[in-house]
């Protein structure tokens, strides 16, 4: 914390007027820049919450199993199936789904076919980068210390896996199996991402 303050301190007392813009975003790229993963729940008590409603915890999500964007508070459904239409209603349907955070530059391509019980969510990993700034106007604390408990010390940090009827998020790694709710995930390392298979429990005819 005393780094930071420094940094601070030594852009802001040799500021001229005009620099004040330019300097704010050079602070910004030194200190989210800056490789803090092993320290960064310290610096939760010292930024304020100012969401108005968690993305993780509060309202109704229409899925049990959903990637959360740590950076945006974005979801993205993994279930093959929407709650309240039949699984024949399905029959040749193809459903695809596109996601981007431009803070860590990971991207999301979720391909779905019900009527075939498969489908696969594919995540170019990105530069790793989590904002807590971003994260504190997005989630309450609670969440935001339950998905960097998650994530901590894992290549991935900028994604989790949420199960919403446990309220309970996993981090997205290599060889890790899960069943939440109807759904079972996979998920190996493929390329320059990581590729979660999704299958029902239960295969629908």
């Amino acid at each position: 914390m005393e780094e930071a303050i420094n940094i601070i301190t030594s852009y802001m007392e040799s500021a001229t007027t005009d620099e004040y813009d330019e300097i704010a975003k050079t602070i910004r790229h030194d200190l989210v820049l800056t490789d803090r993963s092993k320290n960064i729940k310290k610096y939760l008590q010292y930024i304020p919450n100012t969401s108005d409603i968690c993305r993780a915890c509060e309202g109704s999500y229409p899925a049990q199993a959903v990637l959360v964007s740590l950076n945006t508070g974005d979801s993205y459904s993994l279930d093959l199936f929407e709650r309240g239409i039949e699984p024949e209603n399905y029959q040749g349907s193809t459903q695809l789904t596109f996601g981007y955070d431009e803070i860590s530059q990971s991207s999301i391509h979720i391909s779905k076919s019900p009527g075939e019980n498969q489908g696969s969510a594919e995540i170019e990993h990105g530069n790793s980068i989590v904002s807590i700034h971003r994260m504190k106007s997005l989630f309450c604390d609670h969440c935001i210390e339950a998905m960097l408990e998650a994530v901590q010390d894992k290549p991935m940090t900028e994604i989790v896996i949420l199960d919403t009827e446990n309220a309970l998020f996993y981090p997205v790694e290599c060889g890790m199996e899960l069943q939440i709710g109807d759904y079972k995930l996979k998920t190996d390392y493929q390329d320059t991402g990581y590729e979660i298979s999704i299958s029902p429990v239960t295969i629908t005819k």
